[in-house]
């Protein structure tokens, strides 16, 4: 009997060591949480919280809240405000304000025994003040992101209007790269490059992507103004500077063009006479009108543009020294079109677009037009091209536009091309290389087109006709 009793005090005393044993371990769980832990009874009384709590909570003493339901919390004024939409039935979410300012993200749940009976609320509590505040400024970056979003958005805009470069090819690539770098600048810029080759469009484009794009963007061509109005055209002229002046005077380009820029065009035309005078007003920036003493001081950048060799002018003593370096402190070439076949079809698409607007039509190229388009040497340049495409959108009774409509010159010279190469005919314009070159061959053989025909064995109309359509000389 002895030792059942004994035996079953051990057995209490081992249980209820391992009863402390499992509450001092459930103790240094609950004590090492992160987040604050609170237990509260049925009534939501708190009874337990852990040092996480403070933590949380911005420094609110354990002892402050122990015992208190949050009612009572809140008529202490430790409970700002708390939300009265619960999500949800089990687990309980809502949110508190603290008098510390903190903001809790408060998640309980009811706790129950093997047998399914209610034994306390556990509530965890998390600082959302943090995740407000990360949140905040991801709205602001958002904001920022869309701000800066808008201003390429609007550089985006600037790039694409009339006056934008349309390239495709390494070259333009190259041009496009270095306007951009030097746009934000005010230095000044010598623009080169063969006659219709879109010297002005360059200007244009540095124009509206520099800080000056509100200002007024001047082009004067030096070279279709009679030299003796030259000086009053780019400096203006005082009341009865001279005969037949206006008599309030007149403003020149060059002050027309302040707070902005001013393109001299055909720079290479300008008279030696003229040439001093221009290098004093870029370099002080100031003009003396025609007839008058007083100056006038400009805000101006300057760029120039010629088809013409300066530094051989230069050598020749016909384009002074001094004003070439001037000028030339960011040289940029534009390249000929010939130079740069892949722009031709971008270009050709894009004024096709602007015209077909222009003119109220929705037409087309054809691909044997794409093709000769590419095959042409465009001695022109661009402005060519841009002339041709009006001029064969006009004429084309159809809506797609078709080799017919393209002038004899731009046929024959794309049909006298070897056969070879990357660019593939259709078989239209094959046939007509070979009657080109049957017909070419016969002329030369017969001496006349009457004998031509005997020899290609056709009507003397029929090679009459044919070397009128091939531009062939007869």
């Amino acid at each position: 009997m002895l030792n059942t009793v004994v035996s079953v005090k051990d057995s209490v005393f081992n249980e209820s060591k391992s009863v402390i044993s499992l509450k001092r371990e459930m103790e240094i769980i609950i004590e090492t949480i992160y987040d604050g832990v609170i237990l509260s009874d049925l009534e939501g009384r708190i009874f337990r919280a852990n040092s996480g709590v403070e933590r949380v909570s911005g420094g609110i003493k354990i002892t402050e809240i122990l015992g208190k339901t949050a009612k009572e919390l809140e008529d202490e004024g430790i409970i700002v405000s708390q939300s009265k939409k619960i999500l949800g039935k089990n687990p309980m979410i809502l949110k508190q304000r603290l008098r510390t300012g903190v903001e809790l993200l408060i998640t309980s749940t009811k706790a129950y025994d093997d047998n399914g009976n209610f034994l306390f609320f556990v509530a965890n509590l998390r600082d959302i003040t943090e995740l407000n505040r990360l949140k905040k400024e991801m709205e602001e970056t958002k904001y920022l992101n869309q701000h800066y979003y808008q201003e390429l958005t609007d550089l985006l805009d600037k790039l694409l209007q009339q006056n934008s470069i349309i390239f495709k090819s390494k070259k333009m690539q190259q041009v496009r790269e270095r306007v951009l770098k030097i746009a934000r600048t005010d230095t000044n810029v010598l623009l080169t490059g063969p006659s219709g080759s879109g010297k002005g469009v360059i200007a244009r484009f540095i124009h509206k992507t520099s800080y000056r794009d509100k200002g007024p963007f001047v082009q004067i061509n030096c070279g279709a103004i009679p030299e003796p109005l030259l000086e009053s055209e780019l400096f203006g002229y005082d009341k009865g500077a001279f005969t037949g002046a206006n008599k309030q005077g007149k403003i020149g380009l060059m002050e027309m063009a302040d707070e902005g820029t001013i393109l001299l065009d055909e720079m290479g035309d300008l008279p030696l006479s003229l040439q001093v005078k221009l290098l004093r007003a870029i370099q002080e920036q100031v003009v003396y009108r025609v007839g008058s003493t007083t100056p006038i001081q400009l805000n101006i950048r300057i760029i120039a543009a010629t088809n013409r060799d300066l530094e051989e002018m230069v050598k020749k003593g016909l384009f002074r020294e001094d004003l070439y370096y001037r000028l030339n402190v960011i040289p940029i070439h534009i390249p000929p079109l010939r130079e740069r076949k892949e722009d031709i079809l971008p270009l050709a698409f894009s004024f096709l677009d602007r015209y077909n607007k222009k003119h109220g039509t929705d037409k087309s190229f054809s691909m044997d037009v794409c093709n000769l388009l590419e095959a042409y040497e465009w001695p022109g340049n661009v402005r060519e091209l841009e002339n041709l495409v009006e001029r064969m959108l006009i004429i084309s009774d159809n809506q797609k536009i078709t080799p017919d409509c393209l002038p004899p010159h731009l046929q024959a010279a794309s049909l006298s091309l070897p056969l070879q190469g990357s660019i593939l005919l259709p078989l239209r314009d094959v046939k007509l290389r070979a009657e080109r070159e049957a017909i070419t061959r016969a002329l030369e053989l017969g001496g006349s087109t009457r004998k031509a025909a005997k020899l290609l064995e056709v009507d003397h109309s029929t090679v009459v006709r044919k070397a009128r359509q091939l531009n062939i000389g007869t």
